[in-house]
């Protein structure tokens, strides 16, 4: 290549990279921070409730969830319910612990580990301390992120 040649391709070079650089889509936006917080939410709305005061925490679940997940509490409800007023249950969350897994600004997986102190007919009312850890995708809806899916892992 001549040495007049050389600043014309170099020219043309640096154009085209520009050119690219400008018309390149931009990466996916990781999912914001409210994402992460909606999983720890939801892991201590999930963990926390008591027999004598059931509707409360049915409906703080409500609030925070959407979709399928949603439904299936709504259907499991009844069968909940009983459950815990016929044991006398009662739970505390100790520490959440959340973080995201993969997503966007539209939808994310997060891990939620939530470690509840129970008390129930079946712990002779002492405090059993355990441990549950969730995989949930939580969806941005009208700006608010909520659980549409909770599985355990």
């Amino acid at each position: 290549m001549s040495r007049s040649t050389l600043p014309a391709v170099l020219l043309i070079s640096a154009a085209t990279c520009t050119a690219v650089l400008a018309t390149a889509q931009p990466a996916a936006a990781a999912p914001p921070e409210e994402a992460r917080l909606a999983g720890c939410d939801f892991g201590t709305v999930a963990g926390t409730y008591d027999y004598a005061r059931f509707d409360d925490h049915v409906g703080k679940m409500l609030d925070i969830t959407t979709g399928m997940f949603r439904a299936e509490f709504e259907d499991a409800r009844p069968t909940i319910q009983a459950n815990a007023i016929a044991s006398h249950v009662r739970a505390t969350v100790d520490s959440v612990d959340c973080r995201i897994v993969s997503g966007d600004e539209a939808r994310a997986d997060v891990t939620v580990d939530v470690v509840r102190t129970t008390t129930s007919d079946d712990t002779g009312g002492m405090p059993k301390t355990n441990k549950m850890s969730l995989l949930c995708t939580v969806e941005n809806v009208n700006g608010r992120w909520l659980v549409n899916r909770a599985e355990t892992k």
